[in-house]
């Protein structure tokens, strides 16, 4: 298991514990460093995430990365997907892409067009433009339809010590069964996980409970909050990256 950079706050103001906005170009440089200096050559990008890829294309130091991208949410009728593609390659500044995913995975799975929008990434990574296919999901059932009819290379998934649906499900071991890489996101819950609970905003207060049962895991350990949190994902083999934001 490694890490992956996520780059949604290099081009987005994004993240429930987030004080600070968008990141600034001098801070990235500084994150994209101590990137380098720990040997993460991953970063995860999306077209929504603001001026993420332009900012990423500028900066000489993404030369030692490669990255992974997505496609936006389509509407209706849209399977123009090499659109997309082409359009995060130049913004990159590269010439392939290590891998694209579906966005928003009900785009492939409840859309008439959906079969004509994955074969349509498929032609890019025959093209050469991408490495590897795939998509992002929520929930063990879009997971399940999208093993079941498309030709994945690569799957981002929601886990944390809060969220272990696909553990439970025992995807895990049935994606590396199947040769899928496994990319797991959402560790940290966007920073909740890592919040002290006297900072909690009133909209997470149903959810204090479980929220104080991890803080109290960490204490009971003598563990930060951020090695709990890590901990899940380095439990599991079969998780290829962890995406950190």
């Amino acid at each position: 298991m490694q890490l992956a950079l996520g780059t949604v706050q290099f081009g987005l103001n994004y993240g429930i514990s987030n004080e600070q906005g968008q990141v600034c170009p001098e801070e990235i440089s500084n994150i994209l460093t101590l990137a380098i200096e720990n040997n993460i050559n991953v970063l995860d990008t999306a077209a929504s995430y603001g001026e993420s890829e332009t900012v990423l294309g500028e900066n000489k130091l993404t030369r030692h990365f490669n990255f992974i991208s997505k496609i936006p949410a389509l509407n209706n009728t849209d399977i123009n997907i090499a659109h997309y593609v082409e359009t995060s390659l130049m913004r990159l500044q590269v010439t392939q892409l290590e891998a694209v995913l579906f966005h928003h995975v009900d785009d492939v799975i409840s859309s008439p067009f959906s079969s004509e929008r994955f074969d349509a990434l498929a032609r890019q990574k025959s093209l050469g433009n991408v490495n590897k296919i795939g998509v992002s999901v929520y929930t063990p059932e879009q997971l399940e339809y999208c093993v079941d009819h498309y030709p994945i290379d690569i799957v981002q998934l929601p886990l944390s010590c809060l969220d272990q649906r696909f553990i439970q499900t025992d995807w895990l071991k049935k994606l590396a069964n199947a040769g899928i890489e496994v990319h797991c996101r959402s560790l940290f819950l966007q920073g909740l996980l890592l919040m002290p609970l006297s900072q909690l905003n009133q909209y997470f207060l149903p959810f204090y409970q479980p929220l104080k049962t991890f803080t109290d895991t960490a204490n009971k350990f003598d563990i930060s909050p951020l090695a709990l949190a890590l901990a899940i994902g380095c439990q599991h083999q079969t998780i290829n990256k962890m995406v950190l934001g």
